[in-house]
């Protein structure tokens, strides 16, 4: 019979362990923790339970240990699955060198951390091998690991703990990184709640490693019979669950109110239809003769009276011809009698029409380099033949959509694939065919939050053209005109339970609103429900904050001109597509841009809301980029509070 509880006991630990690729959250971690510590009592109740050789007890006990120790580096790989190996202590350590005390804590952390893994791959190399090693090396390293100095593996454990359950370092941590949230978070790619959840998780793995080294030194002085340590072996246990459930109370405490925003910062260097995209010929400014804006051929009226005209004739002006129509002429005014123009080579591919324009009277509207004789005009107040003063005006021309035009956003929603239980993990900017989408990233959504890591990709946006017919204007795609160009700046949440599965923008007004796809999700088995709520209907415009504050953007200049990184951030208003400044860029350029850059997070989760905000500095035009919220762990926390509160009696 005994030999049969053995056989059975071997098969067991000896089961291939598979470990999914997939992200790592605290309930799966409690999960793997509970298994381990259950086969770690088991493996020690056994040196004590079988009456044969220390030989035999010993492979026994090898084998049992390096199955435990192969369950931790799955965990291990997993915490690491961002291919970024350095902890989340040396991470911070790394990031936040100006905050004394909290340098000082985490540092204690980061030196306890690293003598708890060096004793630990110390074990490891033993438990694999144990034959190999002699009877002294083996009580040698037991009783380093028990004994009562700073060096035992109790005491850097227990120091550890004193940091995290006292308040200063978690408070000290977010109130850094409330002052570098960006760059931190940037840095990271994960949110505030994530990067408080992910050191948690690393937290409780070195608790974890900590006990199996104790306790695997308890093995063996009793293997050599130098004591029974049954009741060392029991406190050790309880001492780790009540650590456990300790460190995850305080962690929730400061969960609760961290910031589940992911977003990008700047990047190094801008780089077009890469890091930003932009609205191409929408908005010029252009030099209009008096002349041929008067329907009578006249030039009684002054430049500023001209507000909005659909209607201008070239009347034997040799710089009307050289020009390209303008269908519709806005906010016309007078800035001198003469002026030196340089045109843009081809606007079809440079997007303007001027590349700079200087004024009789000094002023400069972006003189940045020489013109080539070729393309250089210089232009001055005319005299009809009914002697009147014929001056030049500078207007607004809206372009209008042309086979070059990108005036387009998408308004189709991009869907994950929910039959398939995927849920959206990221978000970003791409431009298909002159149209704007906000494309999706998708994965597929496992119990307890969970992404499958094999199924994270970039959902293909629809690839249609707008001159298909089958494709229309205000249902299928927003085109930006001078009266239809506002954009809402705002983030949308899913209701409690639920998350994101799609995004798109439906116009309401004038006005362009994001709409946000959301499903409910069973945490526990990992479903998600195949109703699906629609999270921007008018009725939920106020629920959502829906501002009527606009952001101006008035005399702007282009955002990649900007030396500086952004330092504004703006949402809950909207903003209206515009042309730049025309002292600084002679009204050529449509801003803001939009941050094609991709928002998602370094170990993907689902999510809890999307928005889109703006971001620049003053003096510049900026972008509109998306953000993400990632899902809410904290309130599933007190489950695990409770299992483990279960544990510590095992």
């Amino acid at each position: 019979m005994r030999c049969l509880y053995i056989s059975i006991f071997l098969l067991i630990m000896f089961e291939p362990f598979v470990e999914p690729i997939v992200t790592v959250t605290v309930f799966d971690l409690n999960t793997k923790i509970v298994e381990i510590t259950k086969a770690l009592l088991d493996t020690f109740n056994g040196v004590k339970g079988f009456e044969h050789s220390v030989d035999f007890t010993k492979s026994r006990m090898s084998s049992s240990l390096n199955k435990i120790t192969r369950q931790i580096a799955g965990i291990n790989t997993r915490i690491d699955n961002s291919g970024r190996y350095e902890s989340m202590t040396h991470r911070m350590l790394r990031n936040m060198p100006n905050v004394v005390r909290l340098e000082l804590m985490l540092n204690n952390i980061n030196t306890q951390q690293i003598y708890i893994n060096i004793y630990y791959r110390e074990m490891e190399k033993y438990v694999k091998n144990f034959d190999d090693y002699e009877k002294a090396t083996l009580l040698n390293f037991a009783n380093r690991v028990l004994s009562d100095t700073c060096n035992s593996i109790s005491y850097m454990m227990e120091s550890i703990y004193q940091e995290i359950i006292k308040e200063d370092i978690l408070e000290l941590f977010l109130q850094r990184l409330e002052k570098a949230v960006s760059d931190y978070v940037c840095e990271e790619k994960q949110s505030v709640a994530q990067i408080l959840h992910d050191f948690m998780n690393e937290i409780l793995v070195t608790n974890m490693k900590s006990c199996i080294v104790l306790q695997t030194a308890y093995m063996i002085q009793k293997l050599y019979k130098k004591g029974n340590y049954k009741k060392e072996s029991e406190d050790a246990n309880q001492e780790f669950w009540t650590r456990n459930k300790n460190i995850v109370s305080t962690m929730k405490i400061y969960m609760v109110n961290a910031s589940l925003e992911l977003s990008r910062c700047d990047p190094k260097e801008h780089e077009k239809d890469v890091t930003y995209l932009e609205i191409t010929n929408f908005l010029h400014g252009i030099i209009l003769n008096a002349l041929n804006l008067n329907p009578d051929g006249k030039c009684t009226k002054k430049c500023d009276v001209f507000t909005y005209t659909t209607k201008y004739r070239c009347r034997g002006n040799t710089w009307c011809k050289q020009e390209l129509l303008c269908p519709k002429v806005i906010n016309c005014h007078y800035i001198d009698s003469s002026m030196e123009v340089c045109r843009s080579k081809d606007m079809s591919k440079t997007n303007r029409r001027y590349d700079y324009v200087e004024f009789g009277n000094r002023t400069h509207f972006r003189k940045t380099k020489i013109c080539r004789k070729s393309r250089s005009t210089h232009l001055e107040t005319e005299q009809s033949w009914m002697h009147d003063k014929c001056p030049y005006c500078y207007c607004l021309c809206e372009e209008g959509p042309n086979f070059f035009s990108e005036i387009y956003i998408n308004m189709r929603m991009i869907m994950s694939n929910i039959t398939d239980n995927k849920v959206v993990t990221g978000l970003r900017f791409v431009k298909i065919h002159r149209v704007i989408h906000l494309q999706i990233q998708q994965g597929r959504i496992l119990p307890h939050g969970q992404i499958d890591l094999d199924s994270v990709q970039w959902v293909p946006v629809e690839d249609y053209e707008v001159t298909n017919y089958a494709y229309r204007d205000g249902k299928d795609y927003y085109t930006l005109r001078w009266e239809h160009r506002e954009f809402d700046l705002v983030d949308i949440f899913a209701d409690e339970g639920s998350v994101v599965t799609g995004v798109g923008f439906k116009k309401f007004h004038k006005r362009l609103h994001l709409k946000v796809l959301t499903n409910p999700y069973n945490f526990t088995t990992g479903s998600l429900e195949k109703n699906s709520i629609l999270q921007s209907d008018v009725a939920l415009l106020y629920k959502h904050k829906f501002s009527n504050k606009q952001l101006m953007l008035e005399g702007v200049d282009i955002p990649i001109r900007s030396e500086v990184n952004s330092n504004e951030f703006t949402t809950n208003k909207y903003v209206k597509f515009a042309n730049t400044g025309y002292e600084k860029d002679a009204g050529q350029t449509t801003v803001p841009f939009f941050d094609a850059q991709p928002v998602e997070s370094a170990i993907p989760v689902p999510l809890s809301g999307v928005g889109v905000f703006h971001k620049g500095i003053s003096g510049f035009g900026g972008f509109i980029a998306p953000r993400i919220f990632t899902y809410n762990f904290t309130k599933h926390l007190e489950e695990v509070i409770n299992q483990m509160s279960k544990n510590d009696k095992l």
